[in-house]
């Protein structure tokens, strides 16, 4: 389980879950599950404001945060790439698909259906599928030591952010608390066999789904983080997505424009994400400064003083406010809408009176 600031590991919408009779199965960084009693094989998924950076939770909460990563993993999931198995099963007051679920129309009546779905339960796969189409982030350092990325030799003399021929998989292993650990693919496939590689190949293949429709709407998918589930019908195997789809939780998104811009300045581009946090994350002096060097990037998420001072932080309303706004500006490029007209016009959620 994540290590959450008290400020904000209770919130209203975990509240009126609980108050509804639904057990909570697991409490992440940012998501939230809850049991459905009587349905061993289903979940209520759903999405806090908490945000995190280099593995600690901040004290602070985002506004809508939790409704956008919602909107939009269910506007990949079914509204560009239907066709993709997925566990989602019931959202918003479309009764019939609740219906289809088991459920009574009644029972969804108290659920925060703006940032909460039915899902099916699965076995979750125990690695993260990262997938890149530009070379940055966490593998840069890789690439500018010996041309390599995730055990797989690259071309020399690449640019940071410069766009590669063809996606390249970055796994990682999963960890229960601390930083997941990056993996060559040959390990990968070594420690898994991977259905003969049908789980690598159906990422590759989503993401450059993915990765198409946002450039056609001016925006570039520079990485991006998958789950996935193994569901077992009879005898054959099926690779179903889950989880968060495509958010700027688990997504590097930045524009066309500004990425052109940024290989000419030799900079990074601007990230539609919590990079503002980040970027004042990386600024603040700790008591481990003088030896472990500035930022929060430096600390041990498995360290007690380490979480407890940045337990005590108060971060300025300012950077959470530019958090905020990217978000909803990445929500409404992909999908041409605003929040809440999505909401109300796709995901059938009647506005708040």
């Amino acid at each position: 389980m994540a290590q959450i600031p008290a400020r904000v590991a209770e919130n209203g919408f975990s509240q009126k879950i609980l108050g509804l009779g639904y057990p909570r199965f697991y409490q992440g960084k940012v998501g939230e599950l809850f049991r459905v009693p009587g349905k061993p094989d289903q979940l209520l998924m759903m999405r806090t404001d908490r945000l995190s950076i280099f593995d600690f939770v901040l004290p602070c909460l985002v506004p809508r945060k939790g409704e956008v990563l919602m909107a939009l993993t269910h506007f990949w999931l079914t509204q560009v790439m239907p066709e993709v198995p997925n566990h989602l099963l019931a959202w918003g007051r479309e009764f019939h698909r609740w219906q289809n679920a088991g459920w009574y129309p009644s029972r969804t009546l108290g659920l925060p259906l703006e940032r909460t779905v039915l899902v099916e339960e699965l076995d979750v796969w125990s690695y993260e599928m990262v997938f890149r189409h530009h070379l940055g982030g966490s593998v840069w350092s890789s690439y500018q030591q010996d041309g390599t990325v995730a055990g797989i030799e690259l071309p020399k003399g690449l640019s940071k952010w410069q766009k590669l021929g063809e996606p390249i998989f970055t796994p990682t292993s999963k960890e229960e608390s601390g930083h997941d650990r990056p993996m060559t693919v040959a390990e990968y496939y070594t420690k898994t066999g991977d259905l003969d590689g049908q789980i690598a190949l159906t990422g590759r293949e989503i993401y450059t789904e993915a990765y198409r429709y946002a450039f056609d709407r001016g925006l570039a998918i520079l990485d991006t983080k998958f789950e996935f589930g193994i569901e077992k019908p009879g005898t054959a195997e099926l690779i179903i997505l889950c989880d968060e789809v495509l958010t700027p939780d688990s997504s590097r998104y930045t524009t066309i424009g500004d990425l052109e811009m940024a290989l000419i300045e030799g900079r990074d581009p601007i990230f539609y994400d919590k990079e503002p946090v980040r970027v004042w994350g990386r600024g603040i002096e700790t008591p481990w400064s003088q030896d472990l060097g500035l930022g929060l990037q430096k600390l041990d998420p498995e360290n007690k003083e380490h979480l407890a001072f940045v337990a005590d932080l108060e971060i300025p309303e300012q950077i959470i406010g530019g958090c905020a706004v990217r978000y909803l500006n990445l929500f409404e490029m992909l999908t041409g809408r605003t929040l809440d007209d999505y909401q109300i016009e796709v995901m059938n959620i009647p506005r708040a009176s």
